[in-house]
């Protein structure tokens, strides 16, 4: 096998499996056909082609669904990216504690509610649905009992535990395609939350770069498939919005103003995110 034939394979992943086995020879032929002697790479016009065009192929799901299991999708996976930052901050209240586990009970709930919020986004994908609705209850009452009289915007999170475990009893689940998505803001969450921990870099932690390049890749990803970018926005509504306000009730404080610069931007970035997706959603069907 040459050296083109072998990049030109690697490129042909981003099909799914079924079309590779149905058209992959195929394209292969095409493509070697069309190289030129000695060439060693693929041209940058036909990798981006392959590209796009086996995205494209992954999404055909998204136009055989309707609008509304479409949206159940969408929210499933922002209930995902939400539990699993609360995952990561529950995780590292517990590395934090250090020697005081054992004469403070609440670093166990912590890790408790760690585990068994992970096991439910997990079992999401891949559990008997009584699975998913017994882990996602039981890390709500973990998460309940962690914040306790203190954090009124827990309930979010535990919230949206018992949703997740709904959306999926309702049929559709998510696509195996977006596990890459969560496992990477789950890595870059918890790698970002341990950095000033490790190294006592307190400030603009390194690997927040790494998130807003997730949130790039989803952006992008939105040409293909909208469902992402639609579960970013409710990720950023619950997170920044109604988590922020729920805060404020909890500590008796007086709510933000309206116009605050706290609420208005994330909730407009959502909602930009929101309407964008929701349109690539319909037009998609009209197609």
């Amino acid at each position: 096998m040459s050296p083109l034939e072998r990049r030109c394979r690697t490129l042909l992943r981003a099909y799914p499996r079924w079309y590779r086995r149905q058209r992959g020879d195929e394209m292969l032929a095409t493509l070697l056909e069309a190289s030129q002697p000695g060439q060693l790479w693929p041209s940058a016009r036909d990798a981006r082609a392959l590209i796009v065009g086996g995205l494209r192929v992954r999404a055909v799901l998204e136009q055989r669904l309707s609008t509304a299991a479409n949206l159940r999708l969408a929210a499933q996976l922002g209930a995902v990216l939400t539990v699993l930052v609360v995952v990561v901050g529950s995780m590292t209240n517990f590395v934090m504690m250090g020697p005081r586990l054992w004469v403070y009970p609440g670093p166990g709930y912590w890790l408790a509610y760690g585990l068994l919020g992970l096991a439910a986004v997990i079992a999401a994908w891949f559990a008997p649905r009584p699975v998913v609705a017994v882990l996602a209850v039981a890390a709500a009452v973990a998460g309940a009992r962690v914040c306790w009289g203190r954090d009124v915007a827990a309930i979010v999170p535990a919230a949206l535990l018992v949703i997740l475990a709904v959306l999926v009893f309702l049929g559709e689940r998510m696509p195996r395609a977006w596990l890459w998505l969560a496992g990477a803001w789950f890595a870059a969450n918890g790698l970002q939350a341990l950095t000033p921990v490790l190294t006592q870099h307190y400030r603009y932690p390194p690997l927040t770069v790494v998130l807003w390049t997730i949130l790039a890749t989803v952006l992008l990803w939105a040409l293909v498939d909208a469902r992402p970018a639609m579960a970013v926005a409710i990720y950023i509504a619950c997170t920044y919005v109604v988590s922020h306000l729920l805060g404020y009730a909890g500590y008796g404080l007086a709510l933000p103003p309206v116009f605050s610069l706290q609420v208005v931007v994330p909730a407009a970035v959502a909602a930009v995110l929101a309407c964008g997706a929701f349109w690539r959603l319909r037009r998609q069907k009209a197609l």
